[in-house]
């Protein structure tokens, strides 16, 4: 019993002791001033290649209002904040080049105030393709306390797109046949569309020869639910689970990895189901002939990964990429992979991969703009 005393007098006394050795930030800040990132950690900005741009960056929050002026500094541009940052989340974010940003390094909270947002200009941002550039900002802590785990952020620049799409005007067949047989043993296939009255097919696989129904990629969207033919089985997709409206731009994104097929919506996973195991023949490409815009048709001989897939839902794909099989921006214009150079030239649906799997037949399909101006994406929130 003695023995059992002491214990629980030396145990008590420890907690005792490493109570008065440890602040509570809750306690401390209701006696000093603290300051944090308010919110997402993430600030994106969207860009057209080669532009410049005033914007806000995240916001800088007090713990409570400023009784005087408030000076927070902070430090930007530290490659080895992205690199840890990288590492952590698997993305592959450029650092953002000096020469493109200017950026002051503190932030002022007015007397009264709470918050205000760090400004950052941008400045003739130029892309690589598939390039996405990231800022780091760290708060510093001079003037008050930085709250640790709410002091970093990363603003991330993306590349815009400004871009003709197609109406589809015909009843008649557009389709296109390969010279060649394909096998995949993976794939991913994406398509991009905007109807006034969204039901119906969407894009798809030709067979090779004879019907393969295991081979057949056969998407169907409604507002009343949706299903994908594939594998030789019949995947369901309620309107619960897949909400669709008229008049509404929407990526619909299809991937197999070799016995599982995952659906997503926008970048979001609405369906993972298995089907079956062994590869896919492809024949050729068809595009329904529901009345309606259609801007992407692109097809992967992998399966992209969720991150790949929710990062690249409003951005072109990069046509130097080897592991596309076609690739139709669908803008009327066609890419020279020779030279790179891209030309307007509205009398085909260009393929931009390696393998020229172009629909020669437009079936009186047209191009069109935004009324006067270029279609946008991302799209305006």
């Amino acid at each position: 019993m003695k023995r059992l005393a002491y214990t629980l007098l030396a145990v008590g006394l420890l907690a005792s002791c490493q109570n008065e050795l440890y602040e509570d930030p809750a306690k401390t800040h209701k006696v000093e001033q603290g300051v944090y990132i308010q919110g997402q950690e993430l600030t994106q900005i969207f860009l057209l290649d080669g532009a410049s741009e005033s914007a806000q960056g995240p916001r800088v929050s007090l713990v409570r209002p400023a009784t005087s002026t408030v000076t927070v500094g902070f430090t930007a541009g530290s490659q080895a904040q992205l690199d840890a940052y990288n590492a952590k989340n698997g993305t592959s974010y450029t650092l953002l080049p000096s020469s493109m940003y200017e950026i002051s390094s503190s932030v002022t909270i007015p007397t009264g105030q709470i918050t205000a947002p760090v400004p950052v200009k941008l400045k003739n941002v130029t892309f690589s393709a598939g390039q996405i550039f990231a800022l780091p900002l760290k708060l510093n802590g001079e003037g008050t306390h930085a709250i640790g785990g709410q002091s970093e952020a990363m603003i991330i620049i993306d590349q815009a797109t400004e871009t003709k799409v197609m109406r589809i005007n015909t009843s008649r067949e557009i389709a296109t046949y390969f010279s060649e047989n394909i096998s995949v043993p993976q794939w991913t296939m994406e398509v991009m569309v905007n109807r006034r009255n969204i039901n119906g097919a969407l894009a798809g696989t030709k067979f090779v020869g004879s019907d393969d129904s295991k081979s057949e990629i056969y998407p169907v969207v409604g507002k009343e639910g949706s299903f994908l033919r594939t594998g030789g089985t019949d995947l369901t997709l309620s309107k619960d689970v897949m909400p669709l409206e008229d008049n509404k731009w929407y990526m619909f994104s299809f991937v197999y990895d070799g016995a599982n097929v995952s659906v997503y919506s926008n970048g979001r996973l609405v369906l993972q189901q298995a089907v079956r195991e062994g590869d896919y023949k492809l024949g050729g490409f068809w595009l329904s002939t529901t009345r309606g815009m259609i801007r992407e048709l692109r097809f992967y001989k992998v399966a992209r990964t969720p991150q790949q897939i929710a990062a690249n839902v409003w951005k072109m794909a990069d046509p130097k990429d080897t592991n596309l099989v076609a690739y139709y921006p669908m803008n009327g214009k066609k890419y020279d992979h020779a030279t790179g150079t891209i030309s307007d030239d509205e009398t085909q649906i260009w393929d931009w991969s390696a393998n020229g799997h172009h629909f020669t037949n437009l079936q009186g399909a047209t191009f069109v703009k935004d009324g006067d101006k270029l279609f946008r994406f991302p799209l305006a929130k």
